[in-house]
C-alpha cells in the first residue's frame, strides 16, 4: 500500500483532512464489499490449488501469491503434520526463552540460501517492527520510496516517534535519492533508504544495482529491502529479486516472506553480520514479546527449504516464467493499460474509477475467474483497476481464458488518464 493518502486537502486542517481520507476509503471498501468482491469467505480450495469456491461458484484463482504452487504440496503438508504431532498446534513460549529445534533446522537451510545471518520473524510486518526501531537511531535520516509497502510505512511512523527524520521520495527515482543524499547525508550519522524489492501492487522492481552504487558513494547510507514478493520464485535457490541482482552488503538488510511463494509461513530476515542480529534479538520488541512461529508453519518451511535447495525449484521458476511471458505478450498484443510490463508474477491493469474496477472484476467472476479489485489508498485516486498474479496453479488454458476475458472487457471500461475523477 502506498502513502498516497498524503497531501489531500491543501489548506484543510489535519483533522478534517484525515476525516476526508477515511470517508474516501470507506466509500471504496463499501463499493467493493456490496459488489461481492472483498471480505469474501472461501468455502474450499481445489486440492491442486488452481481454484477457490465462493458462494458455491468455483473460480480459477488469479489472486494468490503462492507463485511456485507450494502451499498445497504434499511434502509441505507432511512437514506441517509431523511438526504438529511432535509439538502440538502451538509451542507457547517466547523464543527469547525456548524454541523448538525446527527453528535452528530452518535457520541452517536459510543461511545456505541467503547467506548472512538469519532471523525468522513471525511475519514481515513484525520483522520490520523488530529490526528498524533497534538499528535506526534518533537523528538518523530515513528516506522511503513513496510506494514502499504499507507495513514499512507503519514502521516509519514508529521511527519518527523515536526521533528519526522521515521523508518520502518519488517512486524508484534514483536521481531524487542522489539529490537527497547530496543535500542531507552529511548532516546525519546514518541515512536509511527503505524500499521494496518487487512492489506488491504494480509488480515493478526496485533499481537495486543503481541504489547499491549510491551505497558505495555514501559511506553512511544503509538500505532496507522488503523482498516479500521476490523471495522463493526468483534467484538461485529462491534468494529473491534483490540478492539475485547484488550480493549481500555490510550496509544492506533484506527481509522476505515465507508465506507467499515459499508456501509455508513466517518470514526471513537476512542481516549482514551476527552482531547486528544479536542486537535485534536482544531488544527487538516483537522477537521478545510476540508469539513464535507455529510448529506447522516451521515444519512446512523446512520442507519448502529442501525443495528450494534442489534442482526442482529452478524447474518451477522456468515454468512460472513461461506463464509470465505469455501474460506479458497478451497484454502488449491487446494494448491493455498495464502499469508495468516487468517480468514478475504481479500485474495491474488500470481502468480508472472505482465503479469500473468493480464492474471489471464482476465480469471476470461471471466468466469463472477471481482477481483482486484495487483502488485508493492501495493505489492513487483515479488509478483503480485489477491486480492479478501468475502462479504455477494456472495451466495454459486458464491463462488463455483469463487473458481473453480481459481483452473483451477492459476496453469497454477504461477511463482515459487525463479524465478528472470525482473525489466525492
Amino acid at each position: 500500500m502506498t502513502n498516497d493518502a498524503k497531501g489531500y486537502g491543501g489548506g484543510m486542517d489535519l483533522v478534517a483532512e484525515r476525516e476526508r481520507v477515511l470517508q474516501l476509503v470507506k466509500a471504496q471498501m463499501d463499493l467493493a464489499i456490496t459488489g461481492g468482491l472483498m471480505r469474501l469467505h472461501v468455502e474450499e480450495q481445489a486440492s491442486t490449488g488452481e481454484s477457490i469456491t465462493i458462494d458455491g461458484r468455483e473460480l480459477v484463482n488469479f489472486g494468490s501469491c503462492a507463485y511456485l504452487g507450494l502451499n498445497v504440496d504434499d511434502r509441505l503438508k507432511a512437514g506441517a503434520i509431523a511438526a504438529i504431532e511432535r509439538f502440538g498446534p502451538v509451542f507457547s513460549s517466547s523464543t527469547a526463552y525456548t524454541s523448538i529445534d525446527l527453528y535452528s533446522n530452518l535457520e541452517a537451510r536459510l543461511e545456505r540460501i541467503f547467506g548472512g545471518t538469519i532471523l525468522i520473524p513471525t511475519t514481515t510486518t513484525l520483522g520490520h517492527l523488530s529490526v528498524l526501531p533497534v538499528l535506526v537511531r534518533p537523528g538518523d535520516l530515513v528516506l522511503l520510496d513513496h510506494q514502499v509497502h504499507a507495513s514499512v510505512q507503519l514502521t516509519a511512523h514508529a521511527l519518527r516517534g523515536l526521533g528519526a527524520h522521515v521523508r518520502h521520495l518519488p517512486h524508484n527515482d534514483v536521481a531524487a535519492l542522489n539529490v537527497a543524499l547530496a543535500e542531507s547525508a552529511s548532516d546525519h550519522n546514518k541515512v536509511w533508504y527503505l524500499a521494496d524489492g518487487i512492489y506488491s501492487m504494480y509488480g515493478d522492481t526496485a533499481p537495486v544495482t543503481e541504489i547499491m552504487e549510491l551505497v558505495d558513494t555514501y559511506p553512511n547510507l544503509h538500505v532496507y529491502f522488503d523482498d516479500a514478493h521476490g523471495v522463493g520464485w526468483r534467484g538461485t535457490h529462491g534468494k529473491g529479486h534483490v540478492l539475485s541482482q547484488v550480493p549481500l552488503h555490510e550496509r544492506m538488510i533484506v527481509i522476505g516472506s515465507l508465506a507467499k511463494s515459499w508456501g509455508a509461513g513466517g518470514s526471513v530476515l537476512v542481516l549482514p553480520d551476527g552482531e547486528m542480529a544479536e542486537q535485534v534479538l536482544l531488544v527487538g520488541a516483537t522477537f521478545t514479546f510476540s508469539g513464535p512461529l507455529h510448529p506447522a508453519e516451521l515444519g512446512a518451511a523446512v520442507a519448502a527449504a529442501e525443495i528450494h535447495l534442489s534442482p526442482e525449484r529452478d524447474q518451477r521458476e522456468r515454468r512460472l516464467m513461461a506463464g509470465i511471458d505469455y501474460v506479458r505478450d497478451r497484454l502488449v498484443e491487446a494494448q491493455l493499460p498495464a502499469m508495468s510490463l516487468e517480468r514478475t508474477p504481479i500485474w495491474f491493469v488500470r481502468v480508472g474509477t472505482p465503479h469500473n474496477a468493480v464492474e471489471l472484476v464482476r465480469r471476470l467472476m461471471a466468466d469463472g475467474f477471481y482477481a483482486n479489485v484495487s483502488g485508493f489508498p492501495a493505489v492513487p485516486w483515479g488509478m483503480d483497476g485489477i491486480r492479478f498474479t501468475n502462479t504455477l496453479y494456472q495451466d495454459p488454458e486458464h491463462l488463455e481464458g483469463f487473458m481473453d476475458a480481459l481483452a473483451r472487457h477492459v476496453p469497454d471500461l477504461v477511463v482515459p488518464m487525463d479524465t478528472d475523477v470525482d473525489l466525492r
